[in-house]
């Protein structure tokens, strides 16, 4: 199938969990890639696991696509002219294939236990050969059959394998792909109830829903052999196959909770920006060609191409990630960033139900600039919030070493203030005449003369910009601070 085809492509995960890092970088490509070339991007929900498939699981995946800003044209929500699409929908459509492989000789039901089914591995992982299914029930008869049910025994339904050639397929990102059918072993296509397993629905729905290319993890290029042989059998077309590389640590190893892989939904809670995520995913196992790291999603579709797609390893290093997210902070519209900070303030602590918009975009403007998450955001704009006030242990201790100049400049300062009118803001004019006057009036060296304005003002001695916070703190609250450092000071 040409590129040129009508592109159609899939995410289809299933509800038995939370998407995580993998899935989603597996969806963002698949999303490039139908928006790049104008085609359709379909997401399809694999429920068939009745025991392990949770509703809120699925709402929460269909969530966090959106939040990341990847959009399907088909699927919940958005039906297309080749629903359901749910598998646990169309089980009629599974029942009528599977009696096809059946009319033609390529099934049988399978007895083997668990326990059997584990000593027949390990004793070919003994003698060095590639663990598979031999074929033991492959010619049950009707009478062996009636006994093992007798015993309790449940069955499946293997799909026979009698193929002596070589599978051979075309993978856009690796190449020609060789499997030696006796390799693979007759394998479970469904259970003994008729529901389908993931290779055997699969074949099914992509071929149903026309997908023109099947973007997944390289951890699928075992599955796809025997998805080929089913194709085969049920006279179905094969779609072009692209497996990308897996995601390690920045050591190499396994990507795992330690190294950052978590669920979506958990780093829209940390204040990570979907748009410095989606950036993010889309350079792990891909390159627009360039040294280019910072890119618009208008940028990213337009660049997108399977042949940029990198066979090594993507790393995922959310160290790198939480430093673009701080790039994409710091750039995002202050009324944007604003509107998304609200949640994080409050639920540090910070009051904001009678303040103006005006008023916190001047705080967020002020500690954004030391913003590398959202959910940092507490903890530096704390010190604009009166009922988060108090001085910490260095302030404490400069205050008391520095005691009397520190309370001669607090007591000229407070004077100074009495003659603006509360609740007002000092500009950058106001403050230089402040700072001017107040040196006349103290002998206090630069060092003391400011520290001490800081540690009254935000109770720490580091932090913003002393003209950017009387520019911010209200007048009000700057008396209300001095006089409780005075207090202790006493």
């Amino acid at each position: 199938m040409s590129q040129t085809a009508k592109i159609r492509v899939r995410m289809a995960p299933s509800p038995t969990g939370y998407l995580h890092i993998g899935g989603a970088r597996t969806a963002l490509f698949n999303y490039l890639f139908a928006r790049h070339h104008g085609g359709t991007f379909i997401l399809r929900i694999e429920d068939t696991d009745r025991e392990r498939s949770k509703k809120e699981h699925e709402e929460a995946i269909l969530k966090d696509l959106k939040w990341l800003g990847i959009d399907w044209d088909e699927g919940p929500l958005k039906d297309g002219p080749f629903g359901p699409y749910y598998q646990s929908e169309r089980l009629d459509l599974y029942a009528k294939h599977l009696k096809t492989l059946a009319q033609k000789g390529r099934t049988y039901l399978c007895y083997c236990t668990p326990q059997e089914l584990a000593a027949e591995r390990e004793d070919l992982l003994k003698r060095k050969k590639t663990p598979r299914y031999l074929g033991r029930c492959r010619t049950l008869t009707d009478e062996q059959k009636r006994k093992f049910e007798n015993e309790g025994r449940t069955s499946v339904v293997r799909f026979k394998i009698e193929e002596t050639k070589s599978i051979v397929f075309e993978d856009l990102v690796r190449g020609k792909v060789e499997v030696d059918p006796k390799n693979v072993g007759d394998f479970v296509i469904a259970k003994n109830d008729g529901m389908p397993l993931y290779n055997f629905a699969s074949v099914v729905d992509d071929s149903e829903m026309k997908i023109s290319h099947v973007i997944r993890g390289e951890e699928h290029i075992s599955n796809t052999p025997r998805q080929l042989l089913l194709l085969n059998q049920l006279g179905l077309p094969a779609p072009q196959y692209v497996h990308v590389s897996i995601i390690l640590a920045p050591d190499r190893s396994k990507l795992s909770k330690r190294h950052g892989a978590t669920s979506l939904g958990e780093y829209e809670k940390m204040g990570y920006l979907p748009e410095a995520l989606f950036n993010y995913l889309a350079l792990l196992g891909w390159s627009p060609g360039d040294d280019k790291e910072v890119m618009t999603r208008t940028e990213m579709i337009q660049s997108f191409s399977i042949d940029r797609l990198i066979k090594s390893p993507g790393i995922f290093d959310v160290q790198k990630l939480t430093w673009m997210n701080g790039l994409y902070i710091r750039s995002k519209p202050i009324e944007e960033i604003t509107q998304l900070a609200k949640p994080f303030m409050e639920k540090a602590g910070l009051l904001l139900q009678d303040k103006e918009d005006s008023w916190l975009q001047k705080i967020i403007e002020n500690v954004r600039g030391n913003l590398e998450r959202l959910d940092q955001m507490g903890q530096y704009a704390e010190i604009f919030f009166d009922e988060k006030f108090q001085m910490d242990e260095e302030s404490t201790k400069f205050l008391l070493e520095n005691k009397e100049s520190a309370q001669k400049v607090l007591e000229v300062l407070k004077a100074l203030l009495s003659k603006y009118t509360a609740p007002d803001t000092i500009d950058t004019s106001g403050f230089e005449s402040l700072q001017k006057e107040l040196k006349t009036k103290v002998d206090a060296k630069g060092k003391t003369l400011f520290w001490t304005q800081r540690a009254a003002l935000t109770g720490k001695l580091k932090g913003p910009e002393m003209v950017l916070v009387y520019a911010t703190l209200p007048i009000s609250s700057c008396q209300k601070r001095i006089e409780k450092t005075l207090s202790i000071l006493k």
